[in-house]
């Protein structure tokens, strides 16, 4: 991810980036059976407050995606996907947990189908209790799936990231 604009006077900034999806499922029902690519765009929004236990501030950052195939399996059809993403994360008071919502509106273009999926997270920094973490945090995501042509009904992931490395 780059950020081409960045205008903390305004609170404003965009950022771009590419996804790269792999071909690993050892199963049809477990991928695309497709290599892609995801060029994307946000526009990110940084507000300061909140309300509630999420007074530190955070970021509302709309974003669009085009996901294409540029290898599938014999037999498979082309991954050809338009993605809204709606990000939305507010931070904690203190600064050591944050919520984070990522509501995806997905148009498959191949298939004729519309659906989303919305992801719901809930972190802690490490930071607190182990000082030379800043950036380190782990979480828990829940997510479930909106409409008829949805792939999944939910899902929940646990995890471990490094933010500002």
């Amino acid at each position: 991810m780059t950020i081409p604009y960045l205008n903390l006077k305004k609170r404003q900034a965009v950022a771009l980036g590419v996804e790269f999806f792999l071909d690993t499922a050892s199963e049809d029902a477990l991928g695309t059976g497709s290599t892609s690519l995801g060029p994307q765009v946000f526009y990110v929004k940084f507000f300061r407050g909140g309300f509630g236990p999420y007074k530190g501030g955070g970021l509302f950052a709309p974003g669009l995606q085009y996901k294409f195939s540029v290898h599938e399996d014999a037999g498979r059809d082309d991954v050809d996907q338009t993605i809204i993403d709606l990000n939305f994360l507010m931070m904690g008071t203190s600064k050591q947990y944050y919520f984070f919502t990522d509501p995806q509106i997905i148009f498959d273009n191949e298939t004729d189908e519309e659906f989303a999926i919305v992801d719901f997270e809930f972190g802690w920094m490490m930071a607190k209790w182990w000082p030379d973490m800043k950036g380190h945090s782990f979480y828990i995501r829940p997510s479930i799936g909106v409409g008829t042509d949805r792939p999944t009904d939910g899902s929940i992931e646990l995890g471990y990231k490094i933010v500002g490395w």
